[in-house]
C-alpha cells in the first residue's frame, strides 16, 4: 500500500527528465507549474542540501533547473527532488493559495501605499469632516427640541433665556458646522485622491518593472491584453478602494458609535431592540460575502479574456479587413462584453439581494423601534426628547449598516484584483543573469552552438543536436525550411530562452554565466517581425544607443539605404512613423530596423545578427544595402537567416536545417555540389527546368 501511495504522488508530481549535462540537470515538474509558493519553497529546500550550488523553478514553465557541484559524491537529483517534495507536502506552505489570495490585497497594499506620515492627514481629515456632520446631526435634533421648548441645557447657562433666542444661536451653530464641513471635505476628497494616486503610481511602477524584467516564457504564457488590464483597470481598482476604503470604515465607524451610543442611552430597551437583528447581518454578509466574491473573480477572468481579445483585434487589423472579417470580430467582442456584463450583473445582483435583506430586517426594527418607543414615550418611560432622538437616529444606524454592503463589493473587486497582481509581483524569471561581464571592446564575437537542444513545449522538441561554429570576423548563413528551428537559434543567441541540453559558447565563455546586459549588448539583432515604436524616426533609430552623435545617425541611415526616407518624408528625422512604424511601408521600416541595428553595432556590439532582414526590399535597393553591410559589419561576426538565397551566396558558410538539425554546412559552391538540399531550394529559386521534379523532392524532404 505504501509503494502504491508513493507512486501515485509521483505521478502527481510528473517529474520528467528534459535535460542533463555534467553538474547541471533541468527537470519538469508538474507540482510546481502554476503554484508560485511552491515553486519558491522548494527552491530554497533544495539550496539547503550540500552539493547544490543554484537551483531555479519556474512556475510558469513548471520547469526546475538545478545545478551542483560534480565533485559531491552521493548527489541524486532526482531522489533529491522527489524528497524535498515529499516534505513541502506533508506541512502547509509558507503561503497556501488560500492563505495568499487571503493575504494578497493586504500585501499589494503595504508594498504600494504612501509613508505613514503622508497618511496622518487624510486620516485626521475624514475624521474631523464626519466628526463634524455627526454635530450638524446633533445641532438639528437640538433645533428640533428647541423648538418644542427643551433643548440642550447649555444654552440656559449661557443665559439664552427664550425660545428665539436658542432657535437663533443652534442655527448660527448649524450654519458654522456647515460651512467647516464643507471646507474639510474638500480637502479631504483632495488628500484620499493624492493617496490613491501615490498607490496607483507605485503599484503600477512595480509591476511595470516586474513585467519588463520578465523572460520570454512570461510572456507566452501570459496574454498581452491581460497583461494591460493589470496595468491599467486591476491598479485603478486598487486606487479606487484606497480612496474610498479608509475614510468609508472611518465615516461607519464613527456613525455606529455614536447612534448606538445616542440610542443606548436614551433606552437600553430599545437598543437592544435594535441590536437583535445583528446576528442575521453578520451571518447574511458572511452567505452572500463568499457568493459575491466567487462572481466578482468569474467577472474578473472574462474582463481578462475580453481585455486579450480586443487587444489582438486591434493588432490584427490589416489581417480582419482583408478577410472581410468585421462582423465576425464585432460579434467575437459582442459575445465576450455580454458575458462580461452578464457575469457583473451577476455579481451585483448578489451585493443588491444582501442589501435588500438587511435593508428589509432594519426596516422592519425600525418599525418596531418607532412603536415601542412612542408606546414608551407615551406611557412616560422615555421623555419625548429621547423618543426623537431615537426616531432621528435609528436611521442613521441604519444606512451605516445597510450599507457597509458598498464597501464589501469594493473589497472584494480589490481583492480579486490584488490576487492576480500579486501573481505577477511574485513570478521570477527562469532566465538569471550570469554574474561574468564582458566589455564590449574585448569582445570578439566567436560563438559555437554545442549539441544543443531545445524545445519551446517539452512534449516537441524544435532543436535538436545542433552543433556549429562562427569565427571572429566570418558572416554565418543559416538557410532551411519553415519551420526548421532558424529563428529559433538566435533567440537562444540573445538567451530569450535557455537550452534543454548542450550549451552555447561566446567567445568561449558559456552564455549562461554571462551577465545579460553584457552578453545583449554584444547581439545587434534584425528581427524578422520589424517594430518600430511609436515616435520619430529619429527616436528609433537611436533607440538603446541615446549618445550617438548626429553624424553616427546619418551614417547608419546611409548604411541602410534609409537616407532617401530623410528627403521626401515630412520633418526628415523628426518624421513620425506611427504606432508599430505603421506610416511607413515594410521596405522602410526595415532599412530604419537596419539602421538602428548598425548603429549599435558601430557603438561597440560585436556580432550582426540579420533574421530575413531584408525580406521585403526590392533587388535593386538589397544589392545596394548588401553592399554598405560588408564595409559598416567590417570586422564584425555577422549571422545572417534567409529564405531568399541570393542574398547568402557570398557567405563565408552556410549551413542547412531541417526538423531541427544541421543536415548540411559549406560554401555556396561546395553545397550546390553535394546536390542536397541546398540544392534543391537554389535551383527552386532560380527556376531550374527540373522545378516540379525538385518541389516534389522538397516536400518529401520536409515530409508533407
Amino acid at each position: 500500500m505504501t509503494r502504491k501511495k508513493e507512486a501515485s504522488r509521483t505521478d502527481l508530481w510528473g517529474m520528467r527528465l528534459r535535460s542533463a549535462v555534467r553538474g547541471r540537470e533541468r527537470w519538469e515538474v508538474k507540482a510546481v507549474k502554476r503554484a508560485p509558493i511552491m515553486a519558491q519553497e522548494l527552491e530554497t529546500s533544495l539550496l539547503q542540501h550540500a552539493g547544490v550550488l543554484s537551483v531555479s523553478a519556474n512556475p510558469i514553465s513548471g520547469r526546475v533547473l538545478v545545478i551542483y557541484s560534480p565533485e559531491y559524491s552521493g548527489l541524486h537529483v532526482e531522489s533529491l527532488i522527489k524528497s524535498c517534495l515529499k516534505e513541502l507536502s506533508s506541512r502547509p506552505l509558507s503561503g497556501t493559495p488560500a492563505t495568499k489570495k487571503a493575504s494578497s490585497l493586504s500585501r499589494i497594499l503595504r508594498n504600494s501605499l504612501p509613508e505613514r506620515e503622508d497618511l496622518v492627514a487624510p486620516l485626521l481629515l475624514s475624521v474631523t469632516e464626519h466628526s463634524l456632520n455627526i454635530l450638524q446631526d446633533l445641532a438639528f435634533v437640538g433645533i428640533l427640541n428647541t423648538a418644542r421648548g427643551e433643548g440642550p441645557s447649555f444654552l440656559q447657562r449661557l443665559g439664552l433665556g427664550k425660545v428665539s433666542s436658542r432657535l437663533a444661536f443652534m442655527t448660527g451653530v448649524s450654519i458654522v458646522l456647515n460651512s467647516a464641513h464643507l471646507w474639510v471635505q474638500y480637502h479631504r476628497r483632495k488628500a484620499w485622491q493624492k493617496v490613491a494616486q501615490t498607490t496607483q503610481q507605485r503599484l503600477r511602477t512595480q509591476l511595470i518593472t516586474q513585467i519588463q524584467t520578465q523572460d520570454m516564457a512570461f510572456f507566452d504564457h501570459y496574454g498581452t491584453g491581460h497583461l494591460i488590464k493589470l496595468v491599467t483597470e486591476d491598479t485603478a481598482q486598487i486606487g479606487e478602494f484606497v480612496e474610498r476604503a479608509g475614510d468609508e470604515v472611518i465615516q461607519k465607524t464613527l456613525t455606529i458609535v455614536v447612534s448606538g451610543t445616542l440610542l443606548t442611552t436614551a433606552s437600553p430597551r430599545l437598543a437592544l431592540l435594535v441590536g437583535l437583528p445583528l446576528p442575521l447581518i453578520i451571518f447574511s454578509s458572511r452567505y452572500f460575502g463568499q457568493m459575491s466574491a466567487e462572481r466578482y473573480a468569474r467577472m474578473g477572468e472574462i474582463s481578462s479574456r475580453f481585455s486579450q481579445t480586443l487587444e489582438n483585434s486591434l493588432v490584427g487589423i490589416t489581417d480582419i479587413k482583408s478577410f472581410t472579417a468585421e462582423q465576425q470580430e464585432i460579434q467575437r467582442m459582442h459575445d465576450y462584453s455580454m458575458q462580461q456584463a452578464e457575469f457583473y450583473l451577476d455579481a451585483v445582483s448578489v451585493s443588491s439581494l444582501q442589501t435588500q435583506f438587511v435593508g428589509s430586517i432594519f426596516s422592519v426594527g425600525y418599525l418596531l423601534a418607532s412603536g415601542y418607543g412612542g408606546m414608551m414615550a407615551a406611557d412616560g418611560s422615555i421623555s419625548l426628547s429621547e423618543y426623537i432622538r431615537v426616531v432621528y437616529w435609528f436611521p442613521q444606524l441604519l444606512r451605516s449598516l445597510t450599507s457597509i454592503e458598498q464597501l464589501t463589493k469594493l473589497y472584494h473587486a480589490a481583492n480579486h484584483a490584488s490576487t492576480e497582481l500579486a501573481e505577477i509581483l511574485d513570478s521570477r524569471p527562469q532566465i538569471r543573469s550570469g554574474s561574468v561581464d564582458l566589455p564590449s571592446e574585448s569582445v570578439r564575437g566567436e560563438v559555437v552552438f554545442d549539441d544543443v537542444s531545445f524545445g519551446y513545449n517539452p512534449s516537441a522538441s524544435v532543436l535538436e543536436n545542433v552543433s556549429f561554429q562562427l569565427k571572429h570576423g566570418e558572416t554565418l548563413a543559416i538557410v532551411g525550411p519553415t519551420g526548421s528551428g532558424k529563428s529559433t537559434l538566435l533567440r537562444l543567441l540573445l538567451r530569450f530562452y535557455d537550452v534543454d541540453s548542450g550549451r552555447i559558447m561566446l567567445d568561449g565563455q558559456d552564455i549562461r554565466n554571462l551577465n545579460l546586459e553584457s552578453l545583449r549588448r554584444t547581439v545587434s539583432l534584425v528581427s524578422q517581425d520589424v517594430h518600430l515604436f511609436q515616435g520619430t524616426i529619429r527616436e528609433n533609430v537611436l533607440y538603446g544607443q541615446r549618445h550617438a552623435s548626429e553624424a553616427q545617425i546619418i551614417e547608419a541611415m546611409t548604411d541602410a539605404g534609409a537616407l532617401d526616407l530623410l528627403e521626401y518624408l515630412p520633418g526628415g528625422l523628426e518624421a513620425e512613423v506611427g504606432e508599430r512604424g505603421h506610416k511607413l511601408s515594410g521596405g522602410e521600416r526595415q532599412r530604419v530596423a537596419i539602421a538602428r541595428a548598425l548603429l549599435k553595432l558601430s557603438s561597440g556590439a560585436s556580432i550582426l545578427v540579420l533574421d530575413e532582414a531584408t525580406s521585403q526590399l526590392d533587388n535593386e535597393t538589397e544589392a545596394a544595402i548588401k553592399r554598405s553591410l560588408r564595409k559598416a559589419a567590417s570586422g564584425k561576426s555577422v549571422i545572417m537567416i534567409a529564405h531568399r538565397l541570393s542574398t547568402i551566396r557570398s557567405a563565408d558558410r552556410i549551413i542547412v536545417l531541417e526538423r531541427g538539425k544541421v543536415i548540411e554546412e559549406g560554401k555556396h559552391e561546395e553545397l550546390l555540389a553535394r546536390h542536397g538540399l541546398y540544392a534543391s531550394l537554389w535551383h527552386l529559386q532560380n527556376e531550374d527546368p527540373l522545378g516540379g521534379a525538385l518541389e516534389v523532392r522538397i516536400r518529401d524532404r520536409k515530409g508533407h
